[in-house]
């Protein structure tokens, strides 16, 4: 009797198991597409308060601050051809140690990530040819 109700209870496990199981892969592809969504939309609030940008073909931009509406630093370059660039921040007047290339009509490119928000910043370019002209959100 105490063998026949063992494996009652381990077959009614497997079956609270099985259905939980279950249960959770209909929830999963829910909560990825929610993440997504939610990030075209942080990425859509981010883009809207973009300001644009003239870039020197030697040289460096004005200085920006970022806000709380995006988490990186976007440049998107319109007319002039690409361009390389690199972030650099006012308080300490340094740069990124590597370079980024924005290629023209290509959408924003994340040239800095998970910068604080009020931070003060400038673009370097460098590579010569003609002024770019854009947009930055940050």
């Amino acid at each position: 009797m105490l063998r026949m109700r063992a494996k009652g209870l381990r077959a009614r496990r497997l079956g609270l198991l099985a259905s939980g199981a279950l249960a959770l892969s209909f929830l999963v592809p829910a909560t990825a597409s929610a993440t997504s969504e939610g990030t075209d939309q942080a990425a859509v609030s981010c883009y809207d308060g973009s300001v644009s940008i003239s870039l020197p073909p030697n040289g460096y931009s004005g200085t920006y601050t970022t806000s709380p509406r995006c988490n990186d630093i976007n440049l998107r370059i319109d007319s002039g051809g690409g361009q390389w660039v690199a972030v650099c921040w006012a308080k300490y007047n340094t740069c990124q140690d590597h370079w980024t290339w924005v290629a023209e009509d290509a959408g924003y490119k994340v040239v800095a990530t998970d910068v604080l928000d009020g931070t003060a910043f400038y673009f370097v370019t460098t590579g010569g040819g003609g002024t770019r002209t854009g947009r930055t959100a940050f």
